[in-house]
């Protein structure tokens, strides 16, 4: 038999008005009662009347998610968006929501604001993942008033909720590791626009690795970081290769040793970024940063719905950048035996400044 609301608030232990209240993301229901109508929700899984609540709230109960389509490429079911967007769906499928998804092309990219579903206003908020969503795009979607948390992006200096892996600790980590470890000096790193932030940080945890131990920092720039951006790049290197190459995602790493598998002298060493899952069947296996993807993909679509609770209470919630930890997953491709493989944590995940400050509009800023 299919549960009712009457079923939940019953489960629950409490009103019917309360439990719709709760599922509505409405003011005046605690923590703790929010939380028992979900396990609720859960638990009987109970769907609601979505089109007497969207009647009733002026709400789809559908949040967008957009995303380039080189970041999201056809069945790659492993790939870093593909994380991503498992996690923001099963977080807002617990609360009651749906996901429109799409992956767009550069033409469509710079004019997100007028494409059909987001002009119709179909969905109450958008998740937009990578850093080649432009920057007016998003300003143009902000002023339309849409919510707006941006994923593996951020516009510095400008106030729109982003989520990031705590990307310059890492690169510094696995790039330390290379130099004391394995006593490499000639290491060049391999990176995407020096536009897109999350390119530029792990770039800048590289130089920071190299200035410590006073060793040159040599950086090449593609125009975009997939596999064959990887091989292009590399291929600049194969007449004297470095010791070691640092890539800024796993998808140039591969690129870069199909590039150079050939090389009669020593092959260099190859790191990577994100842990997709063909980072373990490269030969040798990929030795890289791992990203908890789903727990990005968690946090943004948590932040998005706050965002939105936010505002139907009448808060201006301060926008904030929310870092998700990485964790060095040492595999063979730097030069380690099978048996030296091992998880080493960076430093924890923090929020910059902005993420706790709440002012109702109107009122000045304490």
């Amino acid at each position: 038999m299919t549960a009712t609301l009457s079923d939940v608030a019953r489960h629950a232990g409490v009103s019917a008005a309360t439990a719709s209240r709760a599922l509505n993301d409405r003011r005046y229901v605690s923590a703790a009662a929010r939380a028992k109508v979900e396990a609720a929700v859960r638990e009987l899984d109970y769907l609601p009347n979505r089109a007497a609540r969207d009647l009733s709230t002026s709400r789809t109960a559908t949040i967008g998610f957009v995303v380039h389509h080189a970041q999201y490429p056809a069945g790659g079911g492993g790939t870093f968006g593909a994380r991503v967007l498992a996690g923001a769906s099963r977080a807002l499928r617990q609360r009651g929501y749906d996901l429109l998804f799409a992956a767009v092309d550069d033409d469509a990219i710079v004019r997100l604001a007028s494409l059909p579903p987001i002009r119709a206003d179909r969905s109450d908020g958008l998740l937009l993942l990578g850093p080649a969503m432009p920057h007016a795009a998003i300003h143009a979607l902000r002023q339309r008033h849409r919510p707006v948390v941006i994923v593996d992006n951020r516009l510095p200096g400008d106030p729109v909720d982003a989520v990031l892996a705590d990307n310059a600790p890492a690169v510094e980590a696995v790039t330390r590791h290379l130099i004391e470890v394995h006593s490499h000096r000639r290491i060049v790193c391999l990176a995407g626009p020096a536009a897109w932030p999350s390119s530029a940080e792990r770039a800048a945890g590289f130089r920071r690795a190299m200035a410590a131990h006073r060793l040159p920092a040599r950086v090449i720039r593609a125009r975009e970081t997939t596999i064959r951006d990887g091989e292009r790049a590399a291929g600049a290197l194969a007449d004297d290769p470095p010791d070691a190459i640092v890539a800024i995602n796993d998808a140039m790493a591969i690129g870069a040793m199909h590039r150079l598998r050939g090389l009669r002298a020593r092959r260099p060493a190859v790191v990577g970024f994100d842990d997709i899952a063909w980072a373990a069947m490269t030969v040798p296996p990929l030795t890289t940063v791992s990203v908890d993807a789903d727990a990005l993909g968690t946090a943004a679509a948590e932040r998005l719905l706050a965002r939105m609770a936010a505002s139907r209470a009448g808060i201006d919630l301060a926008a904030t950048v929310l870092r998700i930890p990485a964790r060095l997953h040492i595999r063979q491709s730097c030069g380690c035996a099978a048996d030296d493989t091992s998880d080493q944590t960076t430093d924890a995940s923090s929020a910059e400044a902005g993420s706790s400050r709440q002012r109702r509009r109107g009122a000045p800023d304490s």
